[in-house]
C-alpha cells in the first residue's frame, strides 16, 4: 500500500507540473495542486481528503528532513561576517511552510530573505533569481549562491550574474547502487518500506560527495563495504549492550580471515575492547598408507 501510494503521488506531481506548464508556461505548483491529481478513490478516500493528505505529507517532511552540517556552518559564518543571507528554493512548499521546515531542522535559524518558487510562479531556472535581485536591491556581482543542482543553481545563478558555488549531489554510480539495494531489499523484506532507512542513504550521499575520486577499490569501500561494515559494527555493539544489560559477561572476538576487517572497524570505533584470533582454515591430514605423507586440504 505504501509503495503504491508513493508511486501515485509521484505521478500526480508529474501531471500537475505538466498541466501548469501548458496553462501558465511554468512547471511551478503547490502541494495542494499536486494532490488534485491524486487517485483518491483508489485508496478509499474522498476528494475532501486533499488538504489532509497535503498536511500529513508536510508533517512527514518535518519529521524526516535534516540539516546539512556543512551548509549550516557556512551559513552561520556568513551571518557572523555581517553578510545578508537567505534562501532561494525550488519547492512546492509555501514560504511559510519553508520557514517552518528550516526552523524545524535548525531551531533559532534566521534569515534576511526567503523565496519559495511556488509562491512566485517561477523557478531558479526561470525568473526567480531575477525577482530576488530586484526585490532585495542586491548587486548580482557582489552575491553568490550555493546549490546542489547544476542546471537550476549554477546555470540559473550565472545567467543573472550571480556567482555560484556548486555543492554536488551523489553521482549516477551511487544512485545506481541505491536502486540495486532497494530492489534486493524489497525482494528479501517485502513487508517493510524500503524508503524509510533512518537517513542512512542521506548520510552516505553526504560522505560520498565530500570524498575525492580515487581508485575503483577505494570507491567500492566508500560506497558499499564501508556502509556494510559500519552497520555490522553497530549490530555487534547493540548485541553486546543487550547481553550486558541481562547481566552477562561479554567478550568480543573476531576470527580470521573474515574477521580481520570488522575487527579493524571495531578498533577504530571502540578501541582495544575486542580481540582478534588468527586461524588457518587449511587443515593438513597425513595419510599413513603412503610413504610420501601427502597432505589433504579440507
Amino acid at each position: 500500500m505504501s509503495a503504491s501510494f508513493v508511486q501515485h503521488r509521484i505521478q500526480a506531481e508529474a501531471r500537475a507540473r505538466k498541466v501548469s506548464q501548458e496553462r501558465c508556461g511554468s512547471t511551478e505548483v503547490r502541494i495542494a495542486d499536486i494532490y488534485k491529481y491524486f487517485p483518491f478513490r483508489l485508496f478509499g478516500l474522498g476528494r475532501n481528503a486533499l488538504q489532509d493528505l497535503a498536511q500529513i505529507e508536510f508533517e512527514s517532511e518535518l519529521e524526516l528532513c535534516r540539516v546539512n552540517p556543512e551548509m549550516l556552518e557556512q551559513y552561520l559564518d556568513m551571518k557572523r561576517g555581517g553578510f545578508r543571507v537567505g534562501f532561494v528554493s525550488d519547492t512546492y512548499w509555501s514560504t511559510d511552510q519553508l520557514a517552518q521546515l528550516l526552523r524545524s531542522c535548525s531551531p533559532g535559524l534566521s534569515w534576511d530573505f526567503l523565496y519559495a518558487s511556488c509562491d512566485h510562479g517561477s523557478s531558479k531556472s526561470e525568473a526567480l533569481f531575477e525577482a530576488y535581485l530586484a526585490e532585495q536591491g542586491i548587486d548580482a556581482a557582489s552575491s553568490f549562491h550555493v546549490g546542489d543542482n547544476h542546471t537550476a543553481d549554477v546555470n540559473g545563478a550565472r545567467r543573472h550574474g550571480i556567482r555560484p558555488r556548486y555543492y554536488p549531489q551523489a553521482g549516477a554510480a551511487l544512485a545506481s547502487k541505491f536502486q540495486r539495494e532497494t530492489s534486493i531489499f524489497e525482494l528479501l523484506c517485502p513487508d517493510q518500506p524500503s524508503r524509510l532507512d533512518c537517513g542512512a542513504r542521506t548520510l552516505r550521499r553526504a560522505v560520498t560527495t565530500k570524498s575525492a575520486e580515487h581508485s575503483p577499490a577505494f570507491n567500492l569501500g566508500l560506497t558499499v563495504l564501508g556502509p556494510v561494515m559500519a552497520a555490522f559494527d553497530a549490530f555487534i555493539a547493540a548485541r553486546r549492550a543487550a547481553l550486558a544489560r541481562n547481566g552477562a559477561r561479554v567478550a568480543i572476538g573476531f576470527l580470521g580471515r573474515d574477521g580481520l576487517l570488522p575487527y579493524r572497524v571495531w578498533q577504530a570505533n571502540h578501541g582495544e575492547t575486542g580481540a582478534y584470533i588468527e586461524i588457518n582454515r587449511r587443515v593438513s591430514m597425513a595419510d599413513p598408507r603412503t610413504p610420501s605423507n601427502r597432505s589433504v586440504s579440507c
